[in-house]
């Protein structure tokens, strides 16, 4: 009897343990708002210690700048198919108008590398959970690429 509860209650615990690693992505919030100036830089400071940014700051040393927007992501099977990013002043930004109902809302931090800038990096954060939904990265992005020779 008692092995059997044993193992029954071991299952269980596996079972939490299973789901509640599996929860997925990070929800966003649904509708966007004016941040006070502490959830501004702790969304900051998360996306400075995310991976990437970490790494990032190695390869181009301790210089960058960090900028606030938003960014509307809609999800599907935990993978995003879509996503607009907008100003920090959202009811200005024409994109706003685009977003769909079921996009979710996440503060959108864009990180420049380097002085001058040479590397950046793009993280969506949850500004109520605190919770990394999104993390892209890329190099600085001066402008177009100069037209190519013609010979």
């Amino acid at each position: 009897m008692r092995k059997g509860l044993w193992l029954a209650a071991s299952l269980l615990i596996i079972m939490a343990l299973l789901v509640g690693g599996c929860v997925g992505r990070p929800r966003g919030i649904k509708r966007v708002r004016w941040l006070t100036e502490d959830e501004k830089n702790r969304v900051i400071k998360i996306a400075l210690h995310t991976r990437e940014a970490e790494r990032a700051r190695e390869g181009y040393g301790p210089q960058y700048t960090a900028s606030l927007g938003w960014v509307a992501i809609v999800w599907g099977n935990s993978e995003y198919s879509e996503w607009w990013g907008l100003d920090y002043e959202w009811e200005t930004d024409p994109n706003f108008s685009l977003i769909p109902e079921s996009a979710e809302f996440y503060s959108w931090v864009v990180i420049n590398f380097g002085e001058p800038p040479q590397w950046q990096v793009y993280v969506a954060v949850n500004p109520d959970t605190g919770k990394v939904a999104l993390v892209e990265e890329n190099p600085f992005r001066t402008g177009p690429p100069p037209p190519e020779e013609v010979k």
